[in-house]
């Protein structure tokens, strides 16, 4: 499997929103800009997004792969990129089933108390 990463560009904004939907992922705040996508045989078959919130708050969100790509490493690859991207303080909300996928990129819980006004609005 030979897939590359790489930043979004405008003509990929149809794909994006398409593939959110399929994946029933809140739309709310997608940009194109922000995403990364993963690629093979110039097909889109997964993307990821950091969502930059008020006060700078940055939250990885909106990822999502094809079916037929699933279980195949398409997240791992684009979280491994935005990782290396991304300088400061990355926040994820998750549901507790993917609790122990994220943290083997370093997530952890955090309590309430701990997380940006942003977050404890959309608890």
């Amino acid at each position: 499997m030979a897939v590359n990463i790489r930043p979004a560009r405008q003509e990929d904004k149809k794909t994006i929103v398409s593939l959110i939907h399929q994946a029933k992922i809140n739309p709310r705040n997608l940009r194109w800009e922000r995403f990364l996508i993963a690629e093979e045989n110039n097909q889109i078959v997964g993307v990821r997004q950091v969502k930059v919130h008020k006060q700078g708050t940055r939250e990885v969100a909106s990822g999502c792969a094809l079916p037929e790509y699933q279980h195949r490493g398409i997240s791992a690859l684009l979280m491994n990129e935005i990782l290396s991207r991304e300088k400061g303080t990355l926040y994820l909300m998750c549901a507790k089933r993917w609790k122990k996928y994220y943290e083997q990129f370093g997530f952890r819980n955090v309590k309430l108390a701990e997380l940006p006004q942003i977050f404890i609005r959309n608890t």
